[in-house]
């Protein structure tokens, strides 16, 4: 969509274009204060100067030639602008799950490997008891028999066993000791490393709130309200122009919101039968309907405040402006024109007042 408005303007600055070099040949061939009879609406108005043909090509030339400026630079700068935003969320959240994982695999890693030295010291004193317990009783079982010197062998081979037992277990113990220090330290690493990361995450959360109020920011200032009224739209749809004003004005020339606007008032009385007071009214209301933003019940609450065209609302303080309408909007909703929830804030106020100064 953005596309073809980019289009449509671009070829009525074109034809704008070529009107204006048609106006300067033309001052040049009859004088800017000459006239002339266009050809295609000869049967419509008579002749016109040329210098008025010659201002209007160049404002409509210059009109169209900014909007499509306009529109070149937004569509190119909002789609850049997102797609490196997107790219970057997109970044942090793959880093994030990558962190989350890695926290996971050391978990588990950590858990087995305790468990499976616990189950081997379990199993050492297990077995150290049973054969201590076995010993003991083939010594007694000896010494009960009365076989001494056995029983002395059987005793002396008890106490080297013993000692083989104590030494064996002492050297365990110290390997398990040693091992555990081991793991209480990785364990107290992998804290420390726990800590960064959940650190590092909760930065990256909190990149990543960020980014999204920018994104919805950005969706608020790409997503710009439309005007009630453009340039190319029928008299008819000013309020306050019926169907009769409207043919009246077109017998004069006048058959857009456009032409409606740049004409004098002074030369609309002329050949009508409205008097000059309120062809500026009207004029003024379609200047306020062509601020994007400003609807019909925006509009009445705006000329209730004694704003009555662009000139008068680009002056306005927001917060003032803001007072002056909420007046007038109780006495509306008092008498059921309105609804509470049609209020305008401040924020449409101020929206106003900017497009209003462009």
């Amino acid at each position: 969509m953005q596309g073809k408005a980019i289009w449509a303007l671009g070829f009525f600055s074109f034809l704008s274009g070529l009107n204006a070099i048609t106006a300067i040949f033309l001052a040049i061939n009859l004088g800017i204060e000459g006239t002339f009879q266009p050809y295609l609406i000869s049967t419509i108005i008579s002749d016109i100067p040329v210098y008025y043909y010659l201002v209007i090509s160049i404002l409509a030339t210059l009109i169209f030639l900014g909007g499509t400026a306009s529109a070149v630079v937004s569509e190119l700068s909002n789609k850049a602008l997102l797609y490196e935003i997107n790219a970057k969320t997109n970044d942090l959240i793959n880093g994030q799950k990558s962190l989350d994982e890695a926290k996971r695999n050391i978990m588990k890693k950590f858990g087995d490997q305790e468990k499976e030295i616990k189950t081997v010291y379990t199993n050492l004193n297990s077995e150290f008891d049973r054969k201590l317990a076995s010993a003991i009783d083939e010594i007694e079982k000896q010494v009960g028999e009365g076989f001494n010197e056995q029983a002395e062998m059987l005793k002396e081979s008890n106490a080297k066993l013993l000692d083989s037992f104590e030494s064996k277990f002492s050297e365990i113990n110290q390997r398990m000791t040693r091992q555990l220090t081991k793991i209480e330290d990785n364990l107290q690493k992998y804290s420390q490393r726990v800590k960064k990361s959940t650190t590092a995450i909760a930065n990256q959360e909190a990149e990543i709130a960020e980014i999204k109020m920018t994104l919805a920011t950005l969706e608020d200032v790409c997503v710009q309200p439309k005007p009630l009224l453009t340039s190319q739209s029928k008299t008819e749809e000013v309020r306050g122009i019926g169907e009769n004003t409207g043919n009246e004005l077109r017998e004069m020339g006048i058959t857009n919101v456009g032409e409606l606007v740049l004409t004098e008032a002074e030369a609309i009385a002329e050949k009508t039968d409205m008097s000059e007071k309120t062809i500026e009214k009207l004029q003024g209301r379609a200047q306020l309907s062509m601020i994007p933003g400003v609807n019909e019940k925006a509009l009445i609450l705006l000329e209730e405040a004694d704003i009555m065209n662009r000139k008068d609302l680009a002056e306005q303080d927001p917060i003032d402006l803001g007072k002056k309408i909420n007046a007038a909007f109780k006495i509306y909703v008092e008498e059921g024109k309105i609804t509470e929830d049609e209020k305008p804030t401040i924020e449409e106020i101020q929206s106003w007042i900017k497009f209003a100064k462009t």
